[in-house]
């Protein structure tokens, strides 16, 4: 995970925690790690940024939406999390730093992926 990467997912830890989710599970170091998935459709392993419940059933895919060289892979990803999100009465989060907004509104009205995109 690149410095920029880690930078944005402090802050998106930040606003998962002042919304009152719980069991939060975060690839950022000192969290318990998210389960991996992979993808049946391309085999591209899977592993949310962070998940969280609310209310104690809802599970929630937080993402970190930065610019990416694999863009297909992103598409892929967002898509299965929106279904794990949508199977599991939560929601998939792009929590789009500044300047990745375009890249990550491109993908979501281009293959109609279900998520709430939050500039962060």
């Amino acid at each position: 995970m690149n410095d920029d990467k880690k930078v944005y997912l402090r802050k998106a830890l930040d606003w998962v925690e002042k919304r009152d989710f719980q069991e939060v599970r975060s690839v950022f170091e000192g969290y318990e790690a998210p389960m991996t998935f992979t993808s049946s459709t391309s085999q591209l392993e899977v592993q949310p940024d962070i998940t969280a419940l609310k209310g104690g059933t809802s599970k929630s895919y937080i993402e970190v939406a930065m610019k990416s060289d694999t863009p297909q892979d992103t598409v892929t990803r967002w898509k299965l999390l929106s279904t794990l999100a949508s199977m599991k009465n939560g929601q998939l989060f792009l929590l789009i730093p500044r300047g990745h907004k375009a890249f990550a509104a491109g993908i979501v009205e281009t293959h109609g992926v279900q998520a709430k995109m939050i500039s962060i």
